[in-house]
């Protein structure tokens, strides 16, 4: 090995620029008869033959197997596929795979495979056999929490050969190699992208298309369903390679270390893995509407990163779900006016005024969540695309505007019913929490509708008329929540607790330099002082400043971009709220069940 390292310096060196990237050999040059020695001594039957030692040494110059191809490109007795042959019927002779060399001998392989041209397929088609036996000869031998590089880079090496039908066995020996690549093992982002868009761009037929997709996207929807814990890295690896695919994309976060929201999408291939998530559709609605959620996932942890993640790992994911669901009924929406009836068949049908008890509000309580998790979702969605249109063309609007009057009746319900029902447990008492948190998602949600369209377009006036409507309605909603505690003993705690809610509210819509607000401002002000008099200091000077705000002035070209960057960092914040807020709830209401 010592004489192939010095060898290989002089076969690799190039005495002139174009020589680089050549496989052209000069007649009796050093590089030459150095490259002739490399082939003579790689073949089976020389004495001196260092294959399985070559690939089971640690190798440091990052040229060396790109030096080994290039001699045997040209060399008649022996093509560049041989000594993958040879290592590989060496290593399926035995039992097990040699557990201390395997790591090194992946990547020494996965350097050489990258080297090799894959013009001829004859060669290929005898090679390929043996991977198959490899592979599940390897699936015991990886230590856990080990890289994965070398292991894609060798599947995506395979998935790019000339021989697709000879592929299709290997599909079922890789998908297994992939299932615990994310299960127990580290895994990057666009490796992962690499192997599926490969496998859907190799295959004709659409199961094949789709194999090694459906294998890493079931691995998520089980791990949704609580079945199976992923590394925290993996399992939001799996979340965004679903929305890369559908249309969307993970907002920046501090548990991967791969930046995971610089993909270009538009230079991304299709991967199908939308479509396989699809299928999981109603478990993934009943993973954002879970109360329980972001417990199980506190509790399920595996770790796999050096943040301190245990308190944003549940809302990312949950935030991450969301937008897929939400792109998922953009689409629907587009066949069908009323495609989300499938999927929310509560959304057009709100509790009556005869019909408000206790398990009225307690359903409305979970309507409410879910509706707060998919306007979160995409609202996430349009901030991070700033012209508001992915890149299908359509903007993501999974709620109807319609149902503006019906999520305004859902209020409804919390508000008349608040005093009354939250004295029941922890569960009853955030209910006002919730409220308001949508309250303020369905005004901006209808903003950024309005923002997307001509100003003297029918779509921005019914955008625009549909908050003034949903105000209309709550609004009253509101002055009889505050009416109602003047009559209670209890009642001055809860009109500063109202009275906190809403000008946290006005307080959001000015960080989003809200249009409603200006407009609702003269109106929402009395609503404060209907029960005091005169404001508590620090109300009063929060109010002030409210009322004294003024944007930003950033310039015309300026202005999309900067009010996205604002409407993302409240939304991260409000993300984080609305998972603290459920994992108390969670908490105190498995006490109250006991």
């Amino acid at each position: 090995m010592d004489m192939f390292t010095v060898v290989g310096r002089v076969a690799g060196s190039t005495l002139y620029p174009w020589q680089t990237d050549s496989l052209t050999n000069t007649p009796a040059s050093s590089i030459t008869v150095a490259r002739q020695f490399f082939a003579m001594h790689s073949t089976p039957v020389s004495p001196t033959s260092n294959i399985p030692q070559l690939f089971q040494t640690r190798i440091e110059d990052p040229y060396f197997m790109k030096t080994v191809a290039a001699s045997l490109t040209d060399f008649n007795e022996l093509n560049p596929t041989a000594p993958i042959s040879y290592l590989l019927e060496g290593l399926n002779s035995k039992k097990t795979l040699p557990n201390p060399q395997v790591l090194t001998i992946l990547k020494n392989l996965a350097d050489y495979m990258e080297c090799v041209p894959l013009e001829t397929a004859a060669v290929w088609a005898n090679v390929l056999p043996l991977f198959e036996t490899f592979f599940r000869k390897l699936l015991g031998s990886l230590p856990d929490h080990c890289d994965m590089t070398s292991t894609f880079r060798i599947i995506i090496a395979l998935l790019k050969t000339p021989v697709s039908k000879n592929l299709q066995a290997l599909l079922d020996p890789m998908s297994k190699v992939l299932s615990q690549s994310v299960q127990k093992c580290r895994c990057k982002l666009q490796q992962v992208l690499d192997i599926c868009m490969a496998c859907h761009r190799t295959f004709t037929k659409e199961r094949d298309k789709l194999f090694l997709t459906r294998t890493v996207v079931l691995e998520l929807s089980t791990a949704l369903k609580f079945k199976t814990s992923l590394p925290d890295e993996n399992l939001l690896i799996l979340v965004q390679l679903v929305l890369l695919d559908a249309g969307g994309k993970l907002s920046e976060s501090n548990i991967l270390e791969e930046e995971i929201g610089s993909y270009d999408m538009k230079s991304l291939g299709p991967t199908g893995a939308a479509d396989c998530m699809k299928q999981s559709l109603n478990d993934a609605l009943e993973f954002i509407g879970d109360l329980h959620t972001l417990t199980k996932v506190k509790n399920n942890m595996r770790g796999g990163s050096q943040n301190l993640n245990e308190d944003t790992l549940g809302s990312h994911l949950k935030a991450g779900i969301a937008q897929f669901i939400a792109l998922e009924f953009t689409y629907a929406n587009q066949r069908d006016t009323r495609g989300i009836n499938r999927y929310l068949p509560w959304l057009y049908h709100p509790p009556s005024a005869m019909q408000q008890g206790p398990k009225e509000f307690i359903d409305c309580i979970a309507h409410i969540r879910m509706l707060s998790w998919l306007l979160l979702g995409s609202l996430m969605h349009t901030a991070m695309f700033d012209d508001c249109v992915d890149n299908t063309g359509i903007s993501c609007q999974p709620i109807p505007l319609e149902a503006g009057v019906h999520i305004a009746d859902h209020m409804l319900v919390i508000l008349t019913g608040f005093a009354e029902q939250s004295k029941a447990s922890v569960l009853h008492m955030s209910s006002l929490f919730h409220a308001f948190i949508l309250c303020q998602l369905w005004t901006m949600y209808c903003e950024q509708s309005a923002s997307s369209t001509p100003v003297n377009s029918d779509l921005h006036s019914i955008a625009t008329l549909t908050i003034m409507d949903f105000w209309g309605r709550v609004t009253p909603g509101l002055l009889q929540l505050l009416s109602h505690s003047k009559v209670e003993h209890s009642g001055k705690e809860l009109a500063e607790m109202v009275n906190l809610h809403f000008l946290g509210l006005m307080e959001a819509l000015q960080e989003c330099n809200s249009s409603v607000l200006s407009k609702l401002f003269p109106l929402w002000t009395p609503i404060l002082y209907s029960y005091h008099a005169h404001l508590p200091d620090s109300m009063h000077v929060r109010l002030q400043t409210v009322e004294n705000y003024q944007p930003a002035d950033p310039t015309k070209s300026e202005v999309m971009s900067y009010r996205s960057q604002i409407m993302l960092k409240w939304l991260k914040r409000l993300q984080f709220k609305l998972g603290q807020i459920e994992i108390q709830s969670s908490a105190a209401t498995q006490f109250y069940t006991v």
